[in-house]
């Protein structure tokens, strides 16, 4: 099929790094099927067969060097091409039949195990947190370390009532995408952030620029006898830290944080269309690096359904089925209140739930 190339630019046309036979049968693909755990047969119109295998990677995809090499010679000697997945999984695209029994066992060996496809967990995602950012109220790449451990098995056995996708995201600003996942862990920072006049006044911040950068409007300017100051509205603030970004010298942000737990996200055009999670657990503790509150809740989540979904039916068509009442019970949902916190009402007004923080 010959096609132009796309409009010159910095970046180099895509279709130059897929192979010309897969190229050919671009847009031809029919149907798939999952063969086992991590192996996917793809048909095309022309009656043509292609097989993907994918395999878990670390926390947040995170690779070094060797590791790259590793990958580039397996897809050398038993792929087509190899792409890294929006789940920050991997995928040997085009595998050759006569070879794949032996890919997987050398994968197996090298602590790669193919997995995550259909009725199980994919590949936990979650945002770089503090690896790189200076935005995390909890670390998420060991948390998804640690759930990955836990629910191993489920990424290797098709065992679920339909596929779970589990997305951390460190702080509000959800890079990690904790609100689209079947659970979503939601990294939050137990203050607001404070200002500290004295050194916001010495600092001589550019305050058009700091009240541009929120989000919400929760900054408010005040004029004092030494200059301009501001304050911050601690019932619009969503502790996304990006007020601390541009006055970290007058504005600064108390560090303890805590976790909120949602179900129900989901992509795709399946069962309802796209929607967000909902929050079902609020304020869980997330002590590295053992997570013990947030495992068992989540695990009290996948095993009420697990019991009691029916086949093909995700976490969002699973609640709407039996209801909230219902499901928030079953899991004990409910809030953590820690020594010293005063609960408020907060309300969840998607699902008209109501939480205690």
């Amino acid at each position: 099929m010959n096609t132009p190339d796309l409009p010159a630019g910095i970046m180099p046309d895509y279709r130059r790094e897929i192979p010309a036979g897969l190229l050919a049968r671009q847009g031809s693909w029919i149907w798939h099927e999952i063969l086992q755990p991590g192996v996917i047969r793809h048909l095309a119109a022309d009656g043509s067969t292609l097989l993907t295998v994918r395999i878990l990677l670390p926390p947040n995809g995170l690779l070094s060097a060797a590791t790259l090499r590793r990958l580039a010679g397996w897809i050398r000697e038993y792929a087509l091409t190899g792409r890294r997945t929006s789940r920050q999984g991997f995928e040997f695209v085009g595998v050759k039949p006569e070879k794949l029994e032996k890919l997987l066992a050398e994968l197996e060996a090298a602590g790669f195990p193919a997995g995550g496809t259909g009725k199980s967990l994919h590949q936990v995602k979650c945002c770089t947190s503090f690896v790189h950012c200076q935005n995390a109220a909890v670390d998420a790449p060991s948390i998804a370390k640690v759930i990955t451990d836990f629910f191993y098995r489920d990424f290797l056995q098709q065992e679920l009532p339909a596929p779970l996708k589990i997305s951390i995201g460190g702080c509000p600003n959800q890079c990690g995408g904790g609100v689209e996942a079947d659970i979503g862990i939601l990294g939050w920072y137990e203050s607001v952030p404070e200002v500290d006049e004295e050194r916001f006044l010495a600092a001589n911040i550019d305050i058009g620029l700091l009240v541009s950068w929120c989000p919400t409007g929760a900054i408010l300017t005040r004029q004092v006898k030494d200059g301009m100051v501001v304050s911050i509205d601690a019932d619009r603030c969503v502790r996304c830290t990006s007020c601390v970004q541009v006055a970290p010298e007058g504005i600064s942000l108390k560090k303890r944080s805590y976790v909120d737990i949602a179900v129900g996200g989901h992509g795709g055009n399946s069962y309802s269309g796209p929607e967000m999670a909902a929050v079902v657990f609020t304020r869980i503790p997330a002590r590295p690096l053992e997570y013990k509150a947030i495992i068992d809740r989540i695990e009290a989540i996948i095993n009420y359904w697990r019991r009691s979904g029916k086949p093909g039916e995700r976490l969002a068509g699973f609640i709407e089925r039996t209801g909230w009442s219902s499901f928030l019970e079953a899991i004990g949902a409910g809030g953590v209140e820690e020594p010293g916190d005063k609960p408020s009402l907060q309300t969840n007004f998607r699902r008209d739930l109501h939480f205690r923080y």
